[in-house]
């Protein structure tokens, strides 16, 4: 094993910091990807699915002309539903948790990033139905059908269309939201851009529900409007309640049978065909983005730019505050901690004070840092953490890691005085009934809840006896359980997100320090490593205790959930029990490193304890 003691270094003047330039050149490169990239194969495809199309619809090869023309406000706001959906990606949206099913499903729109999404879809919907209708130049789905009584009468067939697809996008869009589809998802190994990207657009494609739910809605909405008095309604309360002289110009004759009054068979194909068309233009795209947005950077062409090297541009890069840049920056960290050669040129670089891997180490553990503050805090930001001030005397034997006190909880204020009779006492509450008062309410409560039961189940009793009773009692009871399973995860997802939405930085973090402490054991020749790694050990630590104890709170203010109960539990085991398990194993890894060697660590007792419980074997 290398030595436990660094080599004394001569005192010298700190150096000067080095210019903060990572974080624009990653912008300038995420930037020119998205744009270049992308959104020109984007656009290249809207062209393509548009001209495509109308060519094989119409069979006129004029039509794939047209479609240039037309591809433009269809790429136009389909560019900005793209830019919409990076947003959640470089900034999650993390909505507070609520109990009530009701609130949890509106809270999930009633927010302006939500609103702003629905809206885009909605608008995209009239864009690329207008754009395709036109597209095909057909006279049956022309803008106007004039009649005597009213020159300016609108096509009812095109009216249909257009406001049918909006709304089904706008459905997608919120399907989308309500499941969980926005999230970043950032990759666990690293690919080739290319065959990221195909690999997301060749996933799910005819197992997706939005082709199902694509074709329900196309058969579905023709037979609806007209068969079932949605016309005569929507069009007659248009007509007479809503700015009537305005209105009834364009739609007067909406509200009443004519010969040009559309069926829902002449209304069935040409809606397939036109959401299917949106649905292709609009799917790949969006597939496609997550790849172009989260896929790692190649640091090589930054290295070769920048006047810093390798270790002085990362240790720079690891300042950032944006999040997203920095998920960047720890997968490239991550790649440069699996070369041997890299590792040793990091662990032998002791020119420079501080040591450029305690410097490396220190931002990474003040990022951990972060991410437990607000753990212990619960999402609180009223204290943000601020790494110290380096001392302005050098030390040849100075660790600038030694405790890891971020990680230790703050100690709680002590009052110098008490009041004893409020201490036996204790705060005033309401008097609780009599025994026997309480009894007997608990009996009446008892009673009306079996009454209740009871006359409950002879209704359900009596519907079911019949046969589309039965059907209908069972669907109720399938929808009301995945209600109540939606509600329960939602609500635990949202619990876990606004406290720990950066897990996967903390991951990261772990990743890259058992990496390097693993290789510090042959390659670190001063082990300057082994300096911190009982901070680390012991920040590790203390984040895993962190977040059983939060698992226990939420599994406790679980209970509040009623019927949705038993998702959020299992919601909640599974996001925080990885996180947990994800600790354990990087401690047993150190510790099937190490060997008997951890031994001569010194840790805190209960830390101590804790590491004996994760690295006991299990038989």
């Amino acid at each position: 094993m290398s030595a436990l003691q660094p080599r004394p270094l001569a005192p010298r003047a700190a150096a000067a910091p080095a210019p903060i330039t990572t974080k624009i050149a990653s912008t300038k490169f995420l930037a020119k990807r998205y744009m270049s990239a992308y959104l020109g194969r984007v656009a290249l495809w809207t062209v393509l699915v548009l001209a495509g199309a109308s060519v094989c619809v119409t069979g006129s090869a004029s039509s794939g002309l047209y479609a240039l023309i037309y591809a433009i406000p269809t790429f136009i706001s389909l560019a900005i539903i793209l830019k919409l959906r990076k947003s959640f990606i470089t900034e999650p949206y993390r909505p507070a948790p609520q109990t009530s099913v009701v609130q949890l499903f509106l809270s999930s729109f009633w927010d302006p990033r939500a609103i702003t999404l629905l809206a885009a879809y909605y608008v995209f919907g009239l864009t690329v139905s207008n754009a395709w209708l036109s597209l095909l130049g057909r006279n049956n789905l022309g803008f106007f059908t004039p009649t005597i009584r009213h020159p300016w009468q609108l096509n009812e067939h095109r009216v249909i269309l257009v406001f049918s697809n909006a709304c089904l996008l706008t459905t997608i869009a919120a399907r989308d939201i309500l499941g969980d589809k926005l999230k970043p998802t950032w990759p666990t190994e690293r690919k080739p851009l290319g065959k990221a990207v195909q690999a997301a657009l060749l996933s799910e494609v005819w197992t997706s529900t939005r082709i199902g739910f694509t074709f329900s809605w196309s058969v579905i909405a023709p037979f609806a409007y007209c068969w079932f008095g949605i016309r005569t309604f929507v069009w007659q309360w248009a007509n007479w309640r809503i700015l009537a002289s305005t209105v009834r110009p364009f739609v007067g004759n909406f509200a009443r049978q004519t010969s040009k009054t559309p069926s829902p068979w002449s209304l069935l194909g040409p809606m397939l065909v036109l959401n299917f068309v949106a649905l292709v233009i609009l799917q790949f795209p969006v597939k496609a983005l997550m790849a172009y947005t989260t896929q790692p950077l190649h640091f090589d062409q930054f290295y070769k730019k920048s006047p810093l090297s390798q270790d002085q541009y990362l240790i720079t890069a690891l300042k950032s505050k944006d999040k997203y840049h920095l998920q960047f920056t720890l997968m490239e960290l991550l790649r440069v901690a699996h070369i041997p050669a890299s590792r040793k040129a990091l662990f032998d670089n002791i020119s420079r004070s501080p040591v450029p891997v305690l410097a490396l180490w220190e931002d990474l553990l003040l990022h951990f840092g972060t991410v437990h503050h607000t753990l212990i805090t619960r999402g609180s930001t009223s204290r943000p953490l601020t790494p110290a001030q380096p001392s302005t005397s050098s030390s040849a034997q100075a660790i600038p890691i030694k405790q890891g006190d971020i990680f230790r909880p703050q100690p709680q204020a002590k009052s110098s005085s008490f009041n004893i009779k409020a201490a036996f006492d204790g705060p005033i509450r309401p008097s609780a009934p009599p025994p026997a008062v309480a009894k007997e309410i608990s009996k009446v409560g008892d009673l009306a809840k079996k009454r209740i039961g009871e006359a409950q189940g002879m209704a359900l009793g009596r519907i079911e006896a019949t046969g589309v009773g039965a059907s209908f009692v069972g669907e109720a009871r399938v929808a009301r359980r995945d209600v109540h399973e939606w509600a329960g995860r939602e609500w635990a997802r949202r619990s876990v997100r606004v406290v720990l939405g950066d897990a996967v930085i903390v991951q990261r973090v772990i990743d890259i320090m058992v990496l390097l402490a693993g290789a510090s054991i042959q390659e670190d020749t001063y082990g300057n490593v082994q300096q911190v790694l009982p901070s680390t050990l012991e920040a590790i630590v203390r984040f895993r205790d962190a977040v059983k104890l939060f698992e226990l709170e939420l599994v406790g203010k679980a209970r509040v959930l009623g019927p949705a109960q038993e998702s959020g539990l299992e919601e909640i085991k599974e996001s925080l029990g990885e996180i947990v398990n994800y600790c354990e194993d990087s401690v047993r890894k150190v510790a099937a490193d190490f060997g008997q060697s951890l031994g001569a660590f010194r840790f805190p007792p209960v830390i101590a304890h804790s590491l004996g419980e994760i690295c006991k074997p299990s038989y």
